[in-house]
């Protein structure tokens, strides 16, 4: 987390008010007015900001309307006018200066496999080796005589942003070098889940959240020993860790403001939990 997003989140983490048991930013009548706010970017996201958005539409007269196609998708949103709220499953990247980042939540990159494959523990390198094509079978990773078959996600995802930023750095090459032609890809973790499910040797990848989805045919996998949780995402011990962030284009203001607040607030915080995410704050008051 840095230094910009760490002013915002002071920021917004003062002057609480209590309302109809949930909390927002002291507002006067502005906070009563009635507004639609538009929010697109990642699908990984998309989830969290719906159970948000079930539950703060009852205390506000805020109307959210959630469009997600990819955490790439979240700064033209913003910049065009189309989203006054951006969805981002990574970094604000190089490319994306001019967006105002908060971090709402912890989240793991899980890798899942076929357990046919025989594999429950991979080193970060090894992964990379396989989606760099080096590795094709899983008996070269200590696993048994069967193709190796990976599946990605689309490109545009944050969830692959991510994954794809940490393999190519154990491997010492750039993202951009990796060649993921003739592998499927996938647009939501679900699609993931029932393709690696229907995939002889197949392996993928989904957010933490979706470990509650994965059924018994599947393996989730250790990386360098550890299993991804909680606790291992929240202390970066589990290598293939990231923020979740909603971004805006300038300091958030009204009705935005208030809704970030109330996300960092207990409130807010025990949704992230509730929905298999990491609280970055406190969930009881």
């Amino acid at each position: 987390m840095d230094n910009k997003t760490s002013i915002v989140i002071a920021v917004l983490l003062t002057a609480m008010v209590c309302i109809a048991g949930t909390y927002v930013l002291a507002g006067g009548n502005e906070r009563n007015s009635q507004a639609t706010l538009y929010v697109a970017g990642s699908t990984t996201v998309e989830p969290l900001m719906v159970s948000f958005q079930e539950e703060y539409e009852k205390y506000v007269n805020v109307t959210l309307n959630v469009t997600a196609q990819g955490s790439g998708t979240a700064a033209p949103a913003l910049r065009n006018g189309t989203a006054s709220i951006g969805m981002l499953s990574r970094d604000i990247n190089s490319s994306e200066s001019d967006l105002i980042p908060l971090v709402i939540a912890r989240d793991g990159v899980v890798i899942v496999v076929d357990k046919r494959s025989g594999i429950t523990d991979l080193t970060l390198e090894q992964l990379a080796k396989i989606y760099n094509k080096e590795y094709t079978n899983w008996n070269q990773v200590g696993g048994n005589n069967l193709t190796i078959s990976p599946i990605v996600r689309e490109a545009g995802s944050g969830t692959r942003d991510c994954i794809d930023t940490l393999m190519a750095a154990s491997l010492g090459i750039r993202a951009a070098d990796f060649v993921f032609t003739g592998f499927p890809e996938m647009h939501t973790g679900g699609s993931m889940l029932t393709q690696i499910y229907n995939t002889t040797g197949g392996i993928g990848y989904v957010n933490l959240g979706s470990l509650r989805d994965v059924d018994s045919s599947l393996t989730v996998v250790k990386i360098d020993g550890v299993m991804p949780g909680v606790e291992v995402v929240l202390d970066n011990t589990y290598e293939l860790s990231r923020d979740l962030l909603l971004a805006t284009i300038g300091q958030p203001t009204g009705h935005v403001e208030f809704f970030f607040h109330w996300i960092m607030s207990p409130d807010g915080q025990k949704i992230v939990e509730k929905e298999g995410f990491v609280p970055i704050g406190a969930t009881s008051w």
